[in-house]
């Protein structure tokens, strides 16, 4: 088979650029280019697609497509393409990720401009018709949306055949409050806790139908989910882009099991998103480990010699990376997860100011007051008030 011309053939038609790889090593690549090519920064995680064909999206919702030729070691990547048209904003995080200066925004803008923006429908149909054409099998669109990976186990009482199954969200207020909640403070742990839970209550009639219902239920879960990330300090627009992204997925599926994992898989995403942003400027695996081991032992007193030990380092390394990777120190650090639990127990439960202080490791109320009132600008008893 002549590749080249496969992949030019593909490029034209879909307007968007094709790479050809032997053996894993890039070979040539066919339409718009920019320098350094765009999927250099994510070729590993391309290449972890399993099977023939798959797609991966990036932190910036830009898609990739991946194909494997059978029988031989060619394999084609199509993209980046974007779900709609690039801001200048969108450009920046584009060039970030790729470690390129600011300054070449325009060029980032010039290039997606020259190219059509494909909703993820849209996208997931071209990688069916070319999977169908280079190796002979026909594919659903949804078959792509049900291998990924599922969400904590939903309660065991579940069962995909009920009629309409009962829902984590809207089921009471107290509950929607405190899932919320976890996603604005960026607490998936507490969020995987819920998804243990025996449901409580049904959701309100929102369809004459079980699956146009879950579809209706993922749509207004989104919406809330997406605005209590951008309170938490995710930008609106990637919450935006991934709520549509999410509502997307859910009306491609016809699955109400499917559905189900779907709305919990977004929930878990959100609140995983908002702890990137919670975990400093550079969102590093040594920040979340930190922030981990302080929500574990939030009734302790945690110095920075204990919190070097647990993460089995030096002090004066500890503090050196918090400030390069945190933006601020330990003792700073330590302070703001604690008073953003604060924030989140006094809106979830019931607990008075005593209680709380008691429990993150405070020594008396009145300190524990002082600090919540220096971090957040009023008192736990005035912020309750709301």
């Amino acid at each position: 088979m002549d590749y080249n011309y496969l992949a030019e053939s593909l490029a034209a038609l879909a307007g968007v650029p094709v790479r050809i790889y032997r053996d894993g090593r890039f070979l040539s690549l066919h339409h718009t280019r920019f320098k350094p090519d765009f999927a250099i920064t994510e070729e590993e995680n391309i290449f972890k697609i399993a099977g023939d064909v798959g797609y991966y999206m990036d932190p910036n919702f830009l898609y990739y497509g991946l194909f494997r030729i059978r029988g031989e070691d060619i394999a084609l990547v199509i993209g980046p393409v974007s779900p709609s048209p690039v801001s200048r904003n969108l450009a920046r995080k584009i060039l970030a990720r790729m470690g390129e200066p600011v300054s070449r925004t325009q060029e980032v803008l010039d290039y997606f401009s020259v190219m059509p923006a494909y909703p993820l429908r849209n996208f997931l149909q071209i990688l069916c018709t070319i999977q169908y054409f280079i190796n002979g099998e026909k594919v659903s669109v949804s078959s792509f949306l049900l291998d990924e990976e599922d969400p904590p186990k939903l309660p065991a009482f579940y069962a995909p055949d009920m009629p309409a199954p009962e829902h984590f969200m809207h089921n009471t207020l107290e509950l929607e409050e405190r899932l919320l909640s976890n996603v604005e403070h960026g607490r998936a742990d507490e969020i995987e806790k819920l998804f243990q839970r025996p449901a409580e209550g049904r959701a309100g009639s929102m369809a004459d139908s079980a699956l146009r219902q879950e579809k209706n239920l993922i749509i207004c879960t989104a919406t809330l989910v997406s605005r209590a990330a951008i309170r938490g300090g995710l930008d609106a627009e990637t919450a935006f882009s991934l709520s549509d992204d999410f509502i997307q997925k859910a009306e491609l599926l016809d699955n109400l099991e499917a559905l189900t994992r779907l709305n919990a898989r977004m929930v878990l995403e959100f609140a995983r998103r908002v702890e990137d942003v919670r975990c400093g400027t550079s969102g590093s695996v040594f920040i979340r480990r930190a922030r981990e081991y302080i929500l574990t032992n939030l009734s302790e007193p945690i110095t920075t010699a204990v919190l070097a030990k647990a993460l089995g380092m030096n002090r004066t390394h500890l503090c050196e990376r918090f400030v390069r990777e945190a933006g601020m120190t330990v003792n700073a650090f330590v302070t703001a997860v604690k008073m953003d639990e604060a924030k989140r127990l006094l809106a979830v439960t019931k607990k008075s100011a005593v209680e709380i202080a008691e429990y993150l490791g405070y020594s008396s109320q009145s300190y524990f007051v002082k600090v919540f009132k220096k971090i957040h600008g009023v008192t736990p008893g005035e912020f309750r008030k709301g």
